[in-house]
């Protein structure tokens, strides 16, 4: 069963926008905030443009500012201004009793897997999909899809797909959960990895190379984590080729997946892609066949209701 909606998010809504990952470029980061400040009250800290290294400023800086967004009774929502690396050195200082009791989407992707797996933990609903560097310049339809999910978390979604192996006849349902293969990959044997029971687990990556995927995968399978989901959506894998051995990404996601017990869809547009399809974290979704779909258990909540 899908988590319970999260706090309502409307025109007007106060959304807490924060950093706990990398450094980012000031102007698209500005474009994408005067975007969003077009619809929603956007609260930012003035430290926010903070640089420690690889980081956004410090892990104590980052840590207060999402608990910060996460226990103010005044924000709505926390959106993440971009990726990088460091959101996994904050999970020791976050209380997932906290983010339960709060109830707030929390939207972003890529480094900021590991919060989605927090948040699943929790029992919240998160949104896997661009974040506010991005915002800026990404089309008008991605925009759409980006508000209508925010604003309406049961909202029906279906994306065709491609199979990878023979799934089994019957159809298949689960919670969607995952993100980032490596980031996933770095929470094996550590207490914050996502529940993965009843789970259908989307996977995505950039910047590695099918060995490294292999590596990754691997990892994975051999904690056992591919024998608890019901099934695997894939989606973009990008900036991977292959090396001198000449194997390519596609051989390494077959060879791992084409004899597994449950379907593995591919083809799903998000990720560090243009198109970046924003994915409802701890809503339940049906595969069947080559299709997956969202939205059919819980319809929208009426305004009034909310």
């Amino acid at each position: 069963m899908s988590f319970p909606l999260p706090r309502a998010v409307r025109p007007g809504s106060r959304l807490a926008v924060v950093a706990p990952a990398g450094p980012f470029n000031e102007a698209p980061f500005r474009k994408g905030l005067a975007w969003l400040s077009q619809r929603y009250e956007v609260r930012t800290r003035s430290d926010i443009f903070s640089k420690s290294g690889y980081f956004a400023g410090s892990d104590e800086r980052r840590l207060d500012e999402l608990n910060e967004a996460i226990l103010d009774p005044d924000v709505d929502a926390v959106i993440c201004a971009r990726g990088g690396f460091g959101t996994t050195r904050l999970l020791p200082g976050i209380d997932p009793a906290a983010v339960r009791n709060a109830n707030k989407t929390l939207v972003g992707f890529s480094d900021i897997t590991a919060l989605h797996a927090l948040w699943a933990r929790a029992g919240v609903r998160s949104i896997h999909a661009p974040m506010v560097a991005a915002l800026g310049t990404a089309s008008e339809t991605l925009r759409e899809k980006w508000i209508t999910l925010l604003e309406n978390p049961a909202a029906p979604l279906q994306w065709n797909l491609q199979g990878m192996n023979e799934p089994p006849g019957a159809p298949v349902e689960g919670i969607l959960t995952g993100g980032n293969l490596a980031v996933l990959a770095a929470l094996v044997g550590t207490p914050y990895r996502p529940p993965l029971d009843d789970r259908i687990l989307f996977l995505e990556d950039v910047g590695e190379r099918p060995y490294r995927v292999d590596r990754l995968l691997t990892t994975m399978t051999q904690a056992g984590w591919f024998d608890r989901v019901r099934g695997v959506l894939i989606g973009a894998f990008t900036e991977g080729d292959p090396g001198p051995d000449g194997v390519t990404l596609d051989e390494v996601l077959a060879r791992h997946f084409r004899e597994v017990p449950f379907p593995v869809l591919r083809g799903l547009s998000a990720g560090h892609v243009e198109n970046n399809e924003p994915l409802p974290f701890g809503t339940e979704v049906r595969i069947e066949g080559g299709k997956a779909t969202t939205g059919t258990i819980f319809p929208a909540v009426p305004d009034d209701l909310t």
